[in-house]
């Protein structure tokens, strides 16, 4: 092309009559267009940049064009593959985590009032294991299960929807009703409102919310948890592409009562890093059942005792000490009364107070629980 333009020039200066570069450019194009459309083949020089073939832009435009009927159809066909991907790793398939009904009937017990309360909801026997517990603390939910629930039957505080429903799903041969049939326990798995669990847990303590009993109401949620997937289609501008996105709806609100048990937390459970709940366990605890409970030690009067005046200070060793009790009778805390403890005196499991009902369960009972003494350790 530089050849030609070069002739053209030089054809103008001898002719007199001056020739513009661009006018120059365009007859030639016109005339490679014109070659082109009779096949005729060119030869170009070569150069370093890779050669296109040029087209007509009518051409172009009609070559690219797709009927609109088999973009839909690509479309919809389009949807269910991104529906079904996991190359991003989050979780595409639709996941119940909330239950309208109880698995199985609760065990009939006496409820007294006046117990701190706590709201859960029931979760299905699909939403276990970390993938439903992971969506579960990302809507603000923490899981959790009661057990050890020994029996079955008409629950007192259940609605008779709940229990015509749990004595079906127990007939048909599911695998809680058949551990209830044979009398063995079984658990119930459940997920908590966190800003009301942790609240619970920041009055009581860490340690003394594990020897409460409280009284636990299963609600039916008003609006069902779940994973839902939600996908976008393509649209008629080219910029734009499909994509799936996996979002978890909004928190369930509290809805009809489906049963009230008495429990007693066993474990909680916290992440080291950001102190965020992540689950809790809870065990079945009517009043005539036998439990093992870790009650936190108060002292009473520590400012007035002797030793403290005399420069010294209360060395706490333990913080709580076992105790096996009754359901009905759980010490919520052991007080004891350091109002007349000298320098070096100790405070022995065995000098500890016993409330009625409960027994201490210690291997070691001249293990030494607290002592007042001015030595602040080795440096």
């Amino acid at each position: 092309m530089a050849l030609a333009v070069a002739s053209l020039r030089a054809a103008a200066a001898a002719g007199g009559s001056p020739v513009p570069l661009q006018a120059a450019r365009g007859w030639l194009c016109s005339l490679l267009f014109q070659h082109v459309e009779s096949n005729v083949q060119l030869a170009v020089p070569s150069c370093s940049r890779a050669q296109h073939i040029m087209a007509r832009p009518s051409e172009r435009q009609q070559a690219s064009v797709v009927p609109e009927a088999i973009l839909q159809e690509l479309r919809e066909l389009e949807g269910p593959l991104l529906s079904s991907s996991r190359l991003d790793g989050r979780q595409r398939t639709s996941l119940r985590l909330s239950a309208s009904s109880l698995p199985a009937p609760l065990p009939p017990h006496d409820v007294e009032p006046g117990l701190p309360c706590l709201t859960a909801h029931v979760r299905p026997p699909q939403a276990v294991g970390g993938t439903a517990s992971k969506w579960l603390r990302r809507a603000g939910r923490v899981p959790g299960r009661v057990h050890s629930i020994v029996g079955g039957g008409s629950s007192s505080s259940g609605t008779a929807a709940a229990e015509e429903a749990s004595s079906s799903q127990a007939a048909a041969g599911g695998g809680q009703g058949k551990e209830e049939a044979a009398g063995r326990p079984w658990e119930l798995l459940l997920h908590f409102d966190e800003n009301e669990l942790g609240k619970m847990i920041r009055s009581f303590g860490r340690n003394g919310c594990t020897a409460r009993v409280l009284q636990l109401n299963l609600a039916r949620p008003t609006e069902t948890l779940a994973v839902e997937t939600t996908t976008s289609s393509t649209s008629s501008s080219p910029s734009s592409s499909s994509s799936a996105a996996a979002a978890v709806s909004s928190s369930p609100g509290q809805g009809e009562l489906l049963g009230v048990m008495r429990v007693k937390p066993v474990r909680v459970h916290m992440n080291a890093v950001t102190q965020r709940l992540e689950g809790v366990d809870l065990l079945y605890c009517p009043p005539d059942r036998v439990v093992l409970v870790d009650v936190p030690v108060r002292l009473v009067n520590d400012d007035l005792a002797p030793g403290v005046k005399k420069g010294g200070w209360m060395c706490v060793y333990r913080r709580t000490v076992r105790y096996k009790a009754l359901g009905g009778a759980v010490p919520p805390y052991i007080e004891v009364n350091v109002r007349h403890m000298e320098l070096e005196q100790e405070i022995l499991i065995r000098d500890l107070p016993v409330p009625p009902g409960t027994k201490i369960y210690e291997k070691n009972y001249n293990a030494p629980v607290l002592k007042c003494t001015t030595d602040v350790g080795k440096d």
